[in-house]
């Protein structure tokens, strides 16, 4: 099998989020999810002010109170609230189990379009929703013992709401997505992801502050795990989709969640259990299923 630069392109997006993850997992260890959440989305803006004049130009385009409006939300919901929870999930059960429960992301955007857009389930990506379920399952179980301490599960409900928000935030704009230039689309989302952020941290009486981390000893982890999954792999995540079909694209994506459980158990020394491997193959095999039947 050749693989072109599409299929390396996705692949490397998988690899450098899978990074950014282990990154917020170091950085976690000494940052509140708060203030993480509220300097990646700063940095981001930053960094999106030269792209957008190399790209789209800073004119802003031409939107309806509607367009502005579901960008927003978007950025409220895919940015700021699924990042807080994702993050704090990552500080409770690790980055592989968050990794691995990420793979729901498929079967939520596939349900939420089902609702929201009016798209047709067939009993193929019923199935493989189920299965990704029962994975996550799979991962997630234990049993009662009083020699062996259990991830909690309140990190794994917080890692299934950062990944169903995430999708959330996708849905609520994929009608207007092709009539707005792609880095003016991000750039407003994450308007809407910071101001959202702010107005969090201001009524919990938290730092608004982004530079506040700064003083913080997981400050390097932090910045390399922002540029790494909030900027460069967006960057190769758009020029994968360039060089090959959507559907190859989003299943070579969807490997992230291989990665980090790898990169979990090299970098951060989290266990590679029996339970996981099955869980993610599983899990993975559900994916697959359901972002094959979506293109037929």
């Amino acid at each position: 099998m050749i693989i072109g630069w599409g299929e390396f392109l996705s692949l490397l997006c998988a690899l450098l989020w899978a990074f950014a993850v282990i990154c917020y997992r170091k950085a976690g260890d000494h940052i509140d999810v708060s203030a993480m959440n509220l300097f990646k989305i700063s940095l981001t803006l930053v960094l999106m002010l030269p792209t957008l004049y190399f790209t789209d130009g800073l004119t802003p385009p031409t939107l309806t109170p509607k367009q502005w409006g579901l960008l927003l939300i978007s950025g409220f919901f895919g940015i700021m609230l699924a990042d807080l929870f994702y993050l704090r999930a990552l500080q409770l059960i690790g980055a592989g189990l968050t990794g691995l429960t990420g793979s729901l992301y498929s079967p939520f955007v596939v349900f939420l379009s089902f609702f929201y857009l009016g798209e047709r389930l067939n009993s193929w990506q019923i199935m493989g929703m189920a299965l990704v379920i029962i994975g996550v399952i799979v991962i997630s179980y234990r049993r009662k013992s009083l020699t062996v301490t259990h991830p909690p599960v309140i990190g794994f409900v917080f890692a299934a709401l950062g990944v169903f928000f995430t999708a959330l935030g996708i849905i609520v704009i994929k009608p207007v997505t092709t009539e707005i230039p792609f880095f003016w689309i991000i750039s407003i989302r994450t308007v809407g992801g910071i101001v959202s952020m702010l107005l969090f941290n201001f009524l919990l009486k938290k730092s608004i502050n982004p530079l506040a981390i700064l003083k913080s000893k997981g400050k390097y982890w932090l910045l390399i795990g922002a540029l790494l999954g909030q900027y460069l792999s967006t960057m190769v995540w758009v020029a994968g989709y360039k060089y090959t079909t959507a559907s190859v694209a989003s299943i070579l994506n969807e490997t992230a969640s291989i990665f980090i459980l790898i990169l979990g158990w090299l970098i951060l020394k989290e266990p590679m259990t029996q339970r996981k491997i099955i869980g993610a193959f599983i899990s993975i095999s559900g994916v697959l299923l359901v972002l094959q039947m979506s293109h037929l």
